[in-house]
C-alpha cells in the first residue's frame, strides 16, 4: 500500500494536474512540493476547505492560470479522504485514474 504522501502525489498528478503533465515522461515529481504541503496541512488538522483554498491559490497565484474551484474542492475532498482513511483503505480506491 502506498504511503499517504505517495497517494497524495499520485492524486495531484493524475487528477488535479493543472499543467496537464500527467502524460509527460519525467513529470512524476512536478507536484511533489504541493503534495508535501497538503500532507503537512492535513497533519495539522486542516479541513478539505482549507486544502481546496491552498490548491486554488497555487493554480491562480503561483501558476498564473485560471482556476477551477470545483476541481480544487473535489481534489481536496479526496486528499482529506486519503488522510482520514490512510490506515483502513487502499488509496487507489479513492484516486480515479
Amino acid at each position: 500500500m502506498p504511503s499517504e504522501l505517495d497517494a497524495l502525489k499520485r492524486l495531484l498528478l493524475l487528477e488535479w494536474d493543472p499543467l496537464g503533465l500527467s502524460d509527460c515522461d519525467g513529470a512524476e515529481c512536478h507536484y511533489d512540493p504541493y503534495a508535501s504541503r497538503v500532507l503537512e496541512m492535513l497533519a495539522k488538522g486542516a479541513d478539505a476547505d482549507a486544502v481546496a483554498s491552498y490548491l486554488h491559490s497555487v493554480v491562480t497565484t503561483e501558476l498564473s492560470l485560471t482556476g477551477d474551484i470545483a476541481c480544487d474542492r473535489a481534489i481536496a475532498a479526496k486528499a482529506f479522504a486519503i488522510s482520514v482513511n490512510r490506515d483502513r483503505h487502499d488509496a487507489a480506491q479513492i484516486i480515479q485514474k
